[in-house]
């Protein structure tokens, strides 16, 4: 989350997810916020996250010795 927060460009949506990562619940808080905001930036939360465990799916597998067919 922090890492997605780094790339928000309006601060005061930034500095408000800051503060909802805080503490027990920051999950929760961090969506209900990005949803209140803008639709936008949940979406663009959603294709972040999805990147980042697809790219954890690619290293894994590269670290197993797999690889794409073809190469």
């Amino acid at each position: 989350m922090v890492e997605f927060i780094d790339t928000v460009p309006d601060e005061g949506l930034a500095d408000r997810l800051d503060g909802a990562i805080r503490g027990r619940g920051a999950f929760r808080r961090f969506a209900d916020t990005l949803r209140r905001a803008r639709e936008d930036e949940l979406s663009r939360w959603f294709e972040f996250t999805d990147e980042r465990k697809r790219g954890r799916a690619r290293a894994w597998l590269a670290d197993i010795g797999c690889r794409a067919a073809g190469h």
